[in-house]
């Protein structure tokens, strides 16, 4: 009976137990940081385990699409003067917003995070230990494939800027390709080189963040590649908070002061040194943090509530607009499935057309959108709405298995998770076209550099197929 019950998922129970009342309560409150609690307590325990890209998926989600609707019920209702100023108080009621986005979130966790493990593969514990270890042995036997990655990503990067826009996103995956070599070279603990190597990339990717003022790729990607950099490695809890709390503090810095440097580098053509620009307006907002009132945290909240945008939708659909019954997300899958050069005309992935669609907003000089949660409330409506998100909770899941299971067979997969799941990392603040387009095309590209340089993966072509080392290889066996 004890081992029976040792072996029960707690977050799992919790998770399934917070979807369950969240259709028969009215507990906002006590449900939402009950979700988030756990989400942030498992990702810590999984912290060293194995790689951790679904809980910071169900983290990502469950912060911006409730904590954050939140927070502005709380303090920035229509009484509150900033909040009626600039229209950004939740334009439904905490009601209406919960009974649809609560179910609808805590169901995408629980399908999204459900256990994956069976009798061959695991994404934790032992079988992801075993998979890097193999990783290593194919590196030492390729020790340049991981530098010559990061170099085709590097000069992919500058090649893409030239190219028209319906075969940019092609080379901007050969960019994030080099996030795969960065891993390479991270775990080829006999290259010479090695510290050089990943410096020069990392400046090359900070450099480029602060000329163009534009962060995701640091903040996302780094999420993305931070439980690798733990993996085997043993850690009390408290150091894993307190990594989890200088990394929150690391990102909310650079959103408060992200305005203020766009604002300086892109409409007042400022000449000086970006870099010393972008420190010294960290240090200003250390030294002088200004949180004394819930007015100081107002931009950190319109830009962090994904919720207000989901909440835009359902006070227009189905009062002004009826619910289209998934057309428009059929329309997504599609697009996201057929190449450009058969459909010259489909839909690109972005905010502009679903915030007008869905939200009844026109933007201009700005990006936002209404998020997966948003596209399915319009859709179906609530209750085909919530079944929506479970099922792309579950689809994200099963793709993130499948690295898992053919792992078993090309080691180095492992390494190429940043690369496939980076713009699912942020999820809950693009659309489904963006999952599913960056999903399958990612996986598109990886199979063709398989098929085409099987060496970028420890493999050997001869004789135009692919196939494993010999059988003695200790690197595959």
């Amino acid at each position: 009976m004890i081992e029976n019950f040792r072996k029960i998922n707690f977050s799992l129970v919790v998770l399934g137990t917070v979807f369950l009342l969240s259709f028969v309560t009215d507990w906002y409150y006590q449900l939402v940081i009950i979700l988030m609690v756990t989400l942030v307590l498992t990702m810590l325990d999984n912290l060293g385990k194995g790689v951790v890209l679904r809980e910071i998926i169900a983290m990502h989600i469950c912060f911006v699409c409730l904590v954050m609707p939140l927070i502005g019920y709380t303090f920035f209702s229509k009484a509150d003067r900033l909040a009626r100023i600039f229209i950004k108080y939740m334009p439904v009621t905490i009601d209406v917003y919960f009974g649809y986005a609560l179910p609808a979130v805590s169901g995408f966790v629980l399908a999204l995070c459900w256990p994956i493990g069976t009798r061959n593969y695991s994404d934790k514990g032992q079988y992801v230990r075993q998979v890097i270890d193999r990783g290593k042995l194919l590196l030492e036997r390729k020790p340049m494939v991981g530098t010559y990655l990061l170099i085709i990503g590097t000069v992919m990067f500058w090649v893409a800027k030239f190219l028209p826009p319906s075969v940019q996103f092609a080379f901007e995956l050969l960019f994030f390709a080099a996030f795969a070599g960065f891993l390479y070279v991270f775990y080829q603990q006999k290259f010479k080189y090695r510290r050089v190597v990943l410096g020069f990339f990392t400046l090359f990717i900070v450099t480029i963040a602060l000329s163009s003022g534009i962060f995701t790729v640091i903040a996302y990607m780094s999420l993305t590649l931070f439980s690798f950099f733990f993996l085997g490695r043993k850690a009390k809890l408290w150091k894993k908070v307190l990594i989890f709390l200088i990394g929150v503090c690391v990102l909310v810095l650079i959103q408060s002061v992200k305005p203020a440097y766009r604002t300086l580098t892109w409409n007042k053509n400022y000449e000086g040194d970006k870099g010393m620009l972008f420190i010294t307006l960290i240090a200003d907002k250390i030294q002088n943090p200004k949180f004394n009132s819930a007015d100081d945290f107002f931009q950190i909240y319109i830009r962090a509530n994904q919720g207000y945008n989901v909440a835009l939708v359902m006070r227009r659909f189905p009062k002004q607009h009826p619910f289209d019954e998934g057309g428009n997300l059929a329309t997504s899958l599609a697009a996201s499935i057929v190449p450009r050069f058969l459909w010259p005309d489909k839909p690109e992935a972005g905010g502009k057309f679903n915030m007008y669609y869905y939200a009844g907003m026109t933007i201009v000089g700005w990006s936002t959108n209404v998020g997966p949660l948003g596209e399915a409330y319009g859709s179906f409506g609530k209750d085909g709405a919530i079944f929506f998100m479970i099922l792309l909770g579950a689809f994200i899941r099963w793709a993130y298995k499948r690295v898992f299971s053919i792992s078993r067979k090309v080691p180095l997969l492992i390494f190429w998770i940043p690369v496939l799941f980076y713009q699912v990392t942020y999820a809950a603040e693009t659309d489904t076209l963006q999952i599913l387009n960056s999903l399958f095309k990612s996986t598109f590209l990886v199979w063709i550099l398989y098929r085409l340089a099987p060496q970028l993966f420890g493999m050997e072509k001869r004789k135009n197929f692919i196939r494993r080392s010999p059988p003695g290889n200790p690197a595959l066996n």
